[in-house]
């Protein structure tokens, strides 16, 4: 099985070197694995190629080879594409992609938000889309260089009903991500726990971006934590309206995850920190949005992206 994972950012270097340290390739059930990374920086994947990867988990580092390149060509078709880039990126990671294809070739996408599925819903031509959430946690260190900050589940589940060669093969690769110590299951109802993942995202990112802080340290001010209570509790009323089957109790979900995670540092904070673009329009944004369309008031989600949009004017 070939895998290209498109973007070596925190969680493509994750499941890189997770794939690459972790997966017994003498265990029989798992077909052998031809794994390798496309980055859109020639220079960066050089260095990537030459240098590998460091996975840094439970205070060691484990260090892999592994196979970059900025050039398609170099892969040619991909029995699976896995774009990890941000949702700002995702239209350049589609037009990548597009040169790796081939009949039955499966793209599993792993962004935050939702801003990311109009690029996706309409496609008719292969790839099949495969739609990711993952509750991982991953902090990059420097390239090439992940910090593995939390376990949690990732579910994947197609965007339209496909052939049962296709479901076979998204089948393997869970096998695949499970040996790699990626916890992985099929689920049928995909966009719930898209949405139940961004009503935690709209919680989180925005507000540790603000305050620079990690995740469990939100729960430190209840000023804060009315805030996002509140973002979260605008983003539940938009989705119930859509009739999105929410998983679970978003704010009770919210709350957990800042626990798990309390020395994770959020992706939007990591995009702060190093002066780039956030993804507050597919997360706060997309609520924001959705509930002006619905007539829903999201003051809370509002004020986020005014802020974060402050922020980024500041660079």
């Amino acid at each position: 099985m070939k895998i290209a994972i498109i973007g070596p950012g925190a969680l493509g270097c994750l499941l890189a070197a997770s794939l690459t340290i972790k997966l017994d390739r003498s265990n029989k059930k798992i077909p052998a694995l031809d794994l390798w990374l496309l980055d859109h920086l020639p220079d960066r994947a050089k260095k990537l190629n030459e240098q590998g990867l460091i996975l840094e988990e439970g205070g060691q580092q484990k260090h892999c080879k592994i196979k970059a390149t900025a050039d398609p060509n170099a892969i040619g078709s991909a029995d699976i594409i896995i774009l990890c880039v941000k949702s700002l990126q995702v239209a350049a990671g589609l037009d990548l992609a597009s040169q790796l294809v081939h009949e039955d070739t499966l793209l599993l996408t792993m962004q935050n938000g939702i801003g990311h599925l109009e690029l996706l819903k309409d496609k008719q031509k292969p790839p099949s889309i495969v739609i990711g959430v993952t509750a991982q946690g991953a902090n990059l260190v420097a390239p090439g260089h992940v910090r593995h900050a939390g376990d949690g589940l990732t579910r994947v589940g197609f965007l339209k009903s496909v052939s049962f060669s296709k479901s076979l093969l998204l089948a393997k690769m869970c096998n695949m991500l499970n040996y790699g110590g990626i916890e992985t299951v099929i689920v049928d109802n995909i966009m719930d726990y898209v949405w139940s993942k961004l009503l935690i995202n709209a919680g989180i990112n925005a507000l540790t971006a603000i305050h620079r802080y990690p995740n469990g340290k939100l729960l430190e001010s209840a000023d804060i934590k009315d805030r996002l209570t509140a973002a979260v509790s605008e983003g539940a009323a938009v989705a119930r309206t859509l009739g999105i089957n929410l998983i679970g109790d978003p704010l009770a979900l919210t709350l957990a995850v800042c626990s798990k995670t309390a020395q994770n540092l959020s992706s939007m904070l990591q995009d702060v920190n190093n002066g780039r673009p956030t993804e507050i329009d597919s997360i706060n944004g997309a609520i924001a949005a959705a509930g002006r369309k619905l007539d829903i008031p999201t003051p809370v989600n509002d004020a986020l992206v005014h802020e974060i949009k402050e922020i980024e004017q500041s660079y």
